[in-house]
């Protein structure tokens, strides 16, 4: 396939602010019924295990825009695209604020979570346009507004929920998601023109770059490991706050998540590190973070200290890992970056879900100390993603 290729040197910060702010409004849309299962349930009479299949869904969707809406921007016109998909998003969510059950609910909000992908199909087109030596900078940018959007999502919407009931978050992330959608787009370049490729085509292309691509597999392992460890902990957190000694509410302990922004504050001086002093050691200073975190939280138990500072470093570790680990799965062929990033983001989330389900069942066995180590073992796999290619 030819296809015309944005410049590089050409993102304007304009552009930038525009890509941030777009990546955390729409990413939020993936998260908005965490903290409302109670109220939903209470208002279609069903129980909140039987609620959290909107959640559920939800995650579902976007694994499924990850794999089959992001690969579409190596061949279509992603300004084009992100109009598009900030529509169908718009209409999907005011249909889920006006849902008439919870079946129809779930499927409205799994459907707007497909849809919702509009950040990974904004980070590959910004990868293009920067300068190569300052493409980390670029793309952690967007990464802090992803970072910002995910954590604040959780407080907004259940406060939103509180103040108006829980059909204003839907409706509200609809009039967002709409109006910085098409913002968006004003400030996006074309692609130009392209030629036309089989959809299926790259699809099937996908298993190729895994294989012949060693700097891609490593950026993904890093990533899967670091992410695993961040859910192991993160989707277990709420159990330690909560319960003795510390006794935390449950509103409560969803501020303490507040302290994941500072890692949006840091992204843009990883990205500068990684564009100084190369990806593989940024990589490996965000795994050496989250190790830190995973071992002062094992204090947590009887150190609320202890516990506050691990919180607020397993996102920095985090943050500062795919800051690196994503420029150096994109920088493997840039023209490629929708299908590169499918790999990577998809590789990714399936690890997170992978460490929520690891981390739940080693609280489950063994407390707390379990869940720290479960985080440790995931950062030992992901710390062989760090060799060097023979």
């Amino acid at each position: 396939m030819t296809a015309v290729v944005p410049d590089t040197g050409r993102l304007s910060r304009g552009l930038l602010f525009a890509a941030a702010l777009c990546a955390g409004i729409t990413v939020a849309n993936i998260y908005l019924a965490q903290p409302i299962i109670g109220p939903i349930a209470e208002t279609f009479g069903a129980t909140a295990q039987s609620a959290g299949i909107v959640v559920t869904t939800a995650m579902l969707g976007y694994s499924a825009g990850l794999l089959f809406v992001i690969p579409l921007g190596d061949s279509a016109d992603r300004r084009k695209m992100v109009g598009a998909l900030s529509v169908l998003t718009a209409l999907l969510l005011v249909g889920s604020s006006l849902a008439p059950s919870l079946p129809v609910l779930a499927v409205l909000a799994g459907l707007a979570a497909v849809t919702t992908v509009v950040p990974q199909i904004l980070i590959p087109l910004v990868v293009q346009l920067a300068d190569p030596a300052q493409r980390g900078t670029a793309m952690s940018w967007v990464q802090a507004g992803l970072i910002t959007g995910i954590m604040g999502a959780r407080v907004v919407s259940g406060q939103l929920a509180g103040a108006l009931g829980w059909r204003s978050v839907f409706a509200v992330a609809a009039a967002l998601t709409l109006i910085v959608g098409l913002w968006t787009v004003r400030a996006l370049p074309s692609d130009g023109r392209r030629e036309p490729v089989n959809y299926w085509s790259l699809l099937r292309s996908l298993p190729g770059y895994l294989r012949s691509e060693p700097g891609l597999r490593r950026a993904c392992l890093r990533q899967a490991g670091s992410f695993a460890a961040f859910n192991a902990v993160w989707t277990t957190l709420a159990l330690v706050l909560t319960a003795p000694p510390h006794g935390f509410t449950v509103a409560e302990a969803g501020l303490v998540g507040l302290l994941g922004l500072l890692s949006a504050a840091l992204a843009p001086a990883a990205g500068k590190v990684v564009d100084r002093r190369g990806p593989r050691l940024v990589g490996a200073l965000g795994l050496a973070a989250l190790a830190f975190a995973s071992l002062v939280l094992f204090l947590g138990t009887s150190s609320l200290t202890a516990l506050l500072i691990g919180t607020a470093a397993v996102p920095i570790g985090l943050q500062v890992g795919q800051a690196a680990n994503q420029n150096a799965a994109l920088s493997v062929n840039p023209a490629a970056g929708g299908r590169l990033n499918t790999i990577f983001m998809l590789s990714t989330f399936l690890a997170g879900a992978t460490g929520s389900a690891a981390g739940s069942f080693a609280y489950g066995l063994h407390g707390w100390a379990g869940v720290c180590t479960t985080a440790l073992i995931f950062l030992a796999l992901g710390a062989v993603g760090l060799r060097r290619a023979r």
